[in-house]
Order: C-alpha cells, then sequence, then structure tokens
C-alpha cells in the first residue's frame, strides 16, 4: 500500500500516484482506496436509478465507466473493480477524479473544477468552461510570482477557522499542443490518458501545498463583448456560478438540487466576493486577464 497526501487528507491505496505528495508512513489514514469485487453490487444499484451509470449521495455513492465500477462509502473509503483490459494505474485518473470528488462531498467538502492560485493573504480560485482561458490565465499568474494549489481540482471546506481551500498535487496537466508550445521534454513529464493527449508538468517550488483561506471566485466566460470586462455577482447568482463548476456538476441528477448540496454551495458563495469575467473570443487578452486578478485581490484585501 502507499500513502499520500492530498487536498489535506492522507489517503492509503493499493495505486501508485506518482505525482501525488508522499505521506509519512507512519501517519493514520483518513481515506481508503482498494481493489474489491463490487460489479455485482454496483450493477444492481444502478439498475435501480434507470439509465444514468452513476447515483451520488451525501453519505454513499456509486458509478461505473469504460474503465470499471466504483463505490465510495462515508467519505473514507473508495472501492474499485477494473474491467477486462484495465489495470488498477488505468483507472487511476477517475479514481482521483470522480470517485475522490464523491468522497469529499460525503466530507462536506467541495471538489471545484478550477486553478487554485495563491498570493500572501489566501488562495482565490479561477474557473471556467474548457477554452475560456482558465489554464493559459493561470500561467501568466504563475510568472507574476504567484502560487499555485491546484491546477484541475481544488477542494473547499468549511472549518472552524473558516472557508478553506486545499491543495491537489504539484502539477500541472497540459494538453500536448500546450507542452509542444513550451518546448517542454516529454521525458521529464508524465503521461495521462484521460479521454485527452495530456501531460502532467511539474510547478516545483511554485505549489502550496497547505490549506489557504479562500479570499474569492472568478468565473471566465467567453461572450460578445469587445474588451475584458469584470462583474461582481450577489445572491442566487453567487451560488449558481459556484454549483455550475463543481467539478461533479457534468453528472446531472436530483443531486444537484439536494438541500445539502445547494446549502454547502450557498455558505461557501456567500462567505466570499464572486466575480465573473468576461473576454472577447479570438482576442489575445491574457494579460489584461491577468491585471484584472491583480486589481481584484488589491480591492478585496
Amino acid at each position: 500500500m502507499f500513502k499520500y497526501k492530498i487536498y489535506g487528507l492522507i489517503t492509503e491505496t493499493d495505486v501508485e500516484f506518482a505525482h501525488l505528495v508522499t505521506a509519512d508512513e507512519q501517519s493514520a489514514s483518513d481515506v481508503i482506496i482498494h481493489r474489491g469485487n463490487i460489479e455485482d453490487e454496483v450493477t444492481a444499484h444502478l439498475d435501480t436509478v434507470g439509465a444514468r451509470a452513476y447515483d451520488i449521495h451525501f453519505d454513499r455513492s456509486v458509478f461505473r465507466n469504460k474503465g470499471g465500477y466504483y463505490k465510495i462509502t462515508d467519505g473514507k473509503e473508495i472501492v474499485y473493480e477494473t474491467k477486462e483490459g484495465y489495470t488498477p494505474e488505468m483507472v487511476g485518473p477517475w479514481l482521483l477524479g470522480f470517485a475522490y470528488a464523491m468522497l469529499l462531498l460525503e466530507r462536506n467538502t467541495l471538489a471545484v473544477h478550477c486553478s487554485a492560485i495563491s498570493d500572501k493573504d489566501g488562495a482565490f480560485l479561477i474557473s471556467g468552461v474548457p477554452g475560456a482561458g482558465k489554464s493559459s490565465l493561470t500561467k501568466v499568474l504563475l510568472e507574476r510570482g504567484y502560487g499555485i494549489m491546484a491546477d484541475d481540482v481544488a477542494a473547499v471546506r468549511i472549518d472552524n477557522d473558516g472557508t478553506n481551500v486545499y491543495p491537489a498535487f504539484p502539477y500541472q496537466k497540459l494538453c500536448r499542443n500546450e507542452v509542444e508550445k513550451r518546448e517542454l521534454d516529454e521525458d521529464d513529464l508524465i503521461y495521462i490518458n484521460e479521454d485527452k493527449d495530456k501531460f502532467l508538468v511539474p510547478v516545483n517550488e511554485a505549489f502550496v501545498g497547505e490549506k489557504r483561506p479562500l479570499r474569492f471566485l472568478i468565473f471566465i466566460v467567453v461572450s460578445n463583448t469587445d474588451k475584458v470586462a469584470v462583474q461582481k455577482l450577489s445572491g442566487l447568482n453567487q451560488l449558481f456560478a459556484l454549483r455550475e463548476n463543481l467539478f461533479l456538476a457534468r453528472l446531472t441528477g436530483p443531486w444537484l438540487n439536494e438541500k445539502p448540496l445547494m446549502d454547502l454551495c450557498l455558505k461557501v458563495a456567500s462567505g466570499c466576493p464572486v466575480y465573473l469575467i468576461e473576454r472577447p473570443a479570438g482576442v489575445d487578452t491574457l494579460s489584461e486577464m491577468a491585471d484584472t486578478v491583480e486589481k481584484i485581490a488589491a480591492e478585496v484585501g
């Protein structure tokens, strides 16, 4: 078994993840990931929910995909069974993706699809649909000296000391064209296949490996505007902006409207400023967007 630290949790797993931060072997485990015989159980359960290949709840979730079957229980355990032709390592991205996001939900923690950026005062999240410019904006901010806590998914939890962001791992996910554009040596990177041609690129000393207080949220959209524009959201717009950018939001279903999730999203979104940045399509506005983010950071204080 291997032990890693991810999202502030000590995770013991029978799958090796070369990109995760290792934990002390003597540390008590918060989460266990292991192989099991669960195909029949998961299949029988999903037969009760119609055509969906998943069922999400705050105490127990299950799903299946082309790689295997997965059961997540009480925010403490992820059990998986691989399908023929798949190894535990091959289903690793789903274990750390959908399965771990479901586990976090069971721990009243939101897995947000975003980049988590850190400065001297805390952390802020930058989210947006694919192609909105999230990863490119993150790159510019790193070049300006900011730290990074997560490139794809960050964990947000309300603790006794306030709302905090918990880090993922010290790598960025980049598509092959971005790797080639930066002239990075593929031999120094970790190749991952998440139905897309991607690599894990180390961020080295820019990684911030401890929790930081959540300062604000930013959501990027591409619109018909002719320049970068920003607006501060309020009321239900804050709530729905956050909910729509949860990592699990693509798995639509009744769970998205259940009271525990709505309450949790409302508490997080109402506890810090939420901004919408609009940028024009087909125009390089990265510098302007980075300036806008830095202005927001200065105003939030």
